[in-house]
Order: C-alpha cells, then structure tokens, then sequence
C-alpha cells in the first residue's frame, strides 16, 4: 500500500505542475453495459481537469466515457494509427485471440498494446436445454452451439476456447439477446454468454416458463484455460440452479494504445489506475455489483505487459 501511495503522490505531484487541457478518453461498450457503468464509477473518485472551452476554460470530468458496441470494435478503434482514441476496456481473451491473429497473418496490430489494469471478472456460462444431456463442455463434441454475433465479447470466448480445446462443435453467430427461441426450437443444442452472474437472460422463474435451461460445467481441456481464472456458479445463483457449476472467469482490462500516449498523459493513466485502486473497497460497497469480482492490484505481466 506504501508503494501505491508514493506512486499516486508522485502522479498528483507531476501534474500539479501543469495544466491539464485533455480528458482521457477510454472506449467502453453499450451504455446499458458493465464497462460503461464501471468506467462511471471510477469517473466519480477522479479528479476533474481543465478544458479550453470557447476561450473559457471549464472543469470537466477526467474520463471522456464513450458508449461503444464492444470488444471488438474498441480493438479495432484503438489500434488504428490515424485514430485519436488511444484507450478502450475489453475483455482479455480477446486481446489474446487478436495476437494469434497477428502471429497467423505476420501483422503487428498488438505490438504497442498494454495494459493499464484489469477491472472485473466475467463469468462463462455455457447454457443448454434440459433433456440436451450436455453437462460439461466435453458435451458440445458434434452439436451446434451459438457463440453471440462478432460485436459481443462472447464471440471472442466461445472462439477461442473452440480453438484451444479442439472441441469439435459447429458454432452459430446468434446474438445474445436472440437465442432463447433457437434452443426452445431445436435449431442450436446450446449457448455460451460470457457475464456477471447473475443475469438477467438466464434470471427467470422456471415455473411456466416455455425453456428449462441448465448450466453444464467449462472444464480445461487442452490447457485452453491457462490465462483464465477458475470460478464457481454457486447453486441457487438462479433460481432453476439445483448445483455448483464449475467455470472460468474472463478478466476485463483497461488496454492502452502506447504508441499514442505522451508522457503527460501516461502521468494522468497511472493518477487513475493508483484512484482506483485506493479506493476499490469503497467501490466494491457503492459501485457496480461486478466491482466485488474486480482484480485491479494483481497481474502476471507474462500474459500482457503492464503500463508502467
């Protein structure tokens, strides 16, 4: 805690000397989304700025919060050369998935990515229809599984874990929010939705509902889960949850483009990540229900580098 504290005096310090002209800005996901409530919340605790507004200058909120569709789309914004947006939260497993990418195509995308600090964990939730006799992502070896569409962090998941495991299903681009009716149907035999639990798709009450769903366990196999973190769905986490379920947790990340960032605004990256982290208890009691899962202060920099 010492440490923390003399890096957060020493940012304050640096900045004091200066004005600051710019808010960051950090791209986010839908406005209704975990990231843009979390990057909100941390908003609150942060410091305002000074901004030239029509020859008046006028305090305004450190972080420039960008409602955005995704993981998906912040990659591809952030790391765009001629494109001012320099810093996005989104979901590790897609960063990883991006530098396969660039290890298959011999591109660079990744190269000048790092990482400012993790925030929440999410939860993988692999989801069928009673009677499917799926139990476990073994299971999914010959069936047809919906993935979410490409604007989703779930896509991201389900894909790479489908790369990873060699789990051999056939996946289907069904949005989230569409694919209750193809597994009432038939036309898929289950779902991956990677989110906090519990959520509001999955959170019903199973009497008179058309669907019975359950909730099969998400085992390592292959050692697709490496940069994954182990987590429980506990019983009762919804109400037609009879048992623990076992999975991982996906970590997000705030992500960095440094190859943009000037050494003031590096300064005003650490101010926010070392608020924070001074404050994380009190955002875990006042703040978005997936601060309880967040991660901020612990990192293995052998997964991603760290902004230092």
């Amino acid at each position: 805690m010492k440490k923390i504290t003399a890096i957060l005096f020493l940012t304050i310090a640096f900045l004091g000397a200066q004005k600051i002209q710019a808010q960051i800005q950090v791209l986010t996901g839908t406005e209704k989304g975990t990231y843009f409530q979390l990057a909100n919340d941390m908003n609150k605790l942060l410091p305002t700025v000074e901004k030239v507004k029509r020859n008046d200058t006028v305090q305004v909120p450190f972080l420039d919060i960008r409602s955005t569709s995704g993981s998906s789309f912040n990659f591809e914004i952030i790391t765009q050369k001629d494109h001012p947006a320099k810093v996005a939260i989104m979901q590790l497993d897609y960063l990883l998935l991006m530098k396969n990418d660039d290890m298959m195509k011999g591109t660079k995308k990744t190269a000048d990515l790092a990482i400012l600090m993790p925030l929440n964990v999410e939860d993988i939730h692999l989801v069928s229809k009673k009677g499917n006799k799926i139990h476990s992502l073994a299971d999914l070896d010959g069936k047809i599984v919906a993935i979410g569409n490409k604007a989703e962090g779930t896509y991201s998941t389900a894909t790479y874990i489908h790369n990873e495991s060699k789990v051999e299903w056939t996946s289907k681009n069904i949005s989230t929010q569409d694919v209750t009716r193809p597994l009432l149907l038939d036309k898929i035999d289950a779902f991956f939705v990677v989110a906090t639990a519990p959520m509001d798709l999955l959170n019903i009450n199973p009497v008179g509902s058309p669907i019975k769903y359950e909730l099969a366990s998400v085992e390592d196999i292959n050692g697709w889960a490496e940069y994954f973190i182990p987590e429980t769905i506990p019983a009762g986490t919804y109400s037609w949850q009879k048992n623990d379920v076992s999975t991982y947790g996906v970590p997000s990340v705030v992500v960095v483009n440094m190859s943009k960032i000037s050494n003031e605004e590096k300064a005003q990256l650490l101010q926010w990540k070392a608020t924070t982290i001074e404050n994380l208890e009190k955002l875990k009691t006042d703040g978005h229900p997936a601060w309880k899962t967040a991660t901020v202060m612990t990192w293995d920099e052998s997964i991603w580098p760290l902004v230092k």
